[in-house]
């Protein structure tokens, strides 16, 4: 039995991640903005935490901590999407994109990190996106911090390289869940302006996710990472183009190449 906390339980991979550990008779911490919005399970130990908040984050954690007394497992799951052109978003719900998708959770990092070192063993799953290595457009801000987490992760694995903590770096492509329906449009003042590659980019993105993935194969993928051994590393998931075609060609195709099939994909009109 393994003792779990886990950001993001209320709704998609978080949630059914959550479920699945729980009947594997794990202990699941789970945390959501609304508590009549987490599962009902034995198993399940529902947190309420807001990644906007420090207070929320250190008091949700210490409650979490004093109630298990150890974590063997800190997933960094929760997320959200803000769609619009980079110029139209303020500082606030800039900084609010940095505080939900890496800022958060480098402070659960920092909380969780001193009772794995104390007990010298230990998992931190952060579940980035593919997003940060093929960026999306008027998704900036997005792309952005998932990069962060990606590179975030890979630092604090070679910090730990000694340890008997383990550092992996999970990366979605596109997943069916509510993430699409719940992503926050901003700047309709500019669609003339940004007129037609800002409706190109909504409709190839909506397109994308009708036809994207179950996330129960993400939820399976965290059990197994809970459950398993292995090394600290990166782990890609979602089609066999999104999961192994298109690192492939990051790693090694010209950047100038990657760019080009980015404004492909999502049919966006370039100057000639």
């Amino acid at each position: 039995m393994k003792r779990v906390f886990l950001t993001g339980a209320s709704a998609g991979m978080g949630r059914l991640a959550a479920l699945q550990l729980c009947e594997r008779g794990h202990e699941v911490w789970g945390t959501g903005r609304s508590l009549p919005n987490l599962p009902v399970h034995p198993n399940f130990h529902p947190v309420l935490l807001d990644l906007n908040d420090v207070a929320s984050i250190e008091s949700g954690f210490a409650k979490s901590l004093a109630a298990a007394g150890y974590f063997d497992v800190l997933i960094n799951n929760a997320g959200s999407g803000v769609f619009g052109p980079l110029e139209s978003f303020s500082d606030a719900q800039f900084n609010a994109v940095l505080e939900t998708l890496l800022l958060g959770p480098l402070r659960l990092i920092r909380l969780a990190l001193p009772t794995m070192r104390a007990r010298d063993q230990g998992l931190i799953v952060n579940v980035s996106s593919l997003a940060g290595q093929f960026p999306l457009p008027f998704m900036a801000p997005y792309s952005l911090c998932k990069a962060a987490v990606s590179a975030m992760s890979e630092g604090l694995a070679l910090e730990l390289a000694h340890t008997g903590i383990r550092v992996i770096d999970v990366r979605p492509g596109d997943f069916k869940t509510n993430f699409h329906e719940a992503t926050r449009r901003i700047g309709a003042e500019l669609a003339d302006a940004y007129a037609p590659n800002l409706e190109r980019a909504w409709m190839a993105i909506d397109e994308n996710m009708r036809a994207a993935e179950d996330p129960a194969k993400v939820a399976d993928l965290l059990l197994n990472l809970v459950e398993g051994g292995g090394r600290s590393g990166v782990v890609a998931l979602g089609n066999v183009f999104q999961a192994s075609i298109a690192p492939f060609l990051a790693r090694f195709a010209p950047r100038a190449w990657v760019v080009r099939s980015i404004q492909a994909y999502y049919g966006l009109k370039r100057k000639t």
